[in-house]
Order: structure tokens, then sequence, then C-alpha cells
């Protein structure tokens, strides 16, 4: 499964942006400026899209899309 694929495909839905915009160094916050709610809304639908838990004291440390690709496969193979 291309995980980042999904990821940036579901940030699409929060920010008018292109693909070659989405990598893994991309900050949602600082490069796309999503607010906390639309970070949290997108948290949540991975969440249950992959059928995963992101604690949420680990939201603040998910910086990049690629801390947030590391650490679904991360949670993905326990």
């Amino acid at each position: 499964m291309n995980l980042l694929g999904a990821i940036t495909n579901l940030v699409k839905d929060y920010a008018e942006v292109e693909d070659d915009q989405l990598t893994r160094a991309t900050d949602p916050v600082r490069d796309l400026h999503l607010n906390s709610y639309d970070m949290m809304s997108i948290i949540g639908r991975l969440e249950s899209d992959l059928g995963v838990e992101i604690a949420e004291r680990d939201v603040r440390r998910l910086v990049t899309l690629g801390d947030l690709d590391d650490y679904i496969k991360a949670k993905l193979q326990t």
C-alpha cells in the first residue's frame, strides 16, 4: 500500500494543491496553511480509514507528511 499517496490524497481534500506540492517534507500547517481543525480532521479520517489510533500527545510531533507516514507505518507493523 502506498500510504504517503493515501495521505496526500486526503490532504488534497482540505487544501487546493497539486501533487508535486506534496512531498514527505511538506508541513501542512506551514506550507499549506491548514489549521489545527483541518489537521485533526485529517488525523481522524486516517484513523478511521486505516484502523489505527494516533495518540493526541503524538500529534504535536507529526510535523511533516513524512512524519505522519512513518508514524502510521510503525503503528501498522505492531
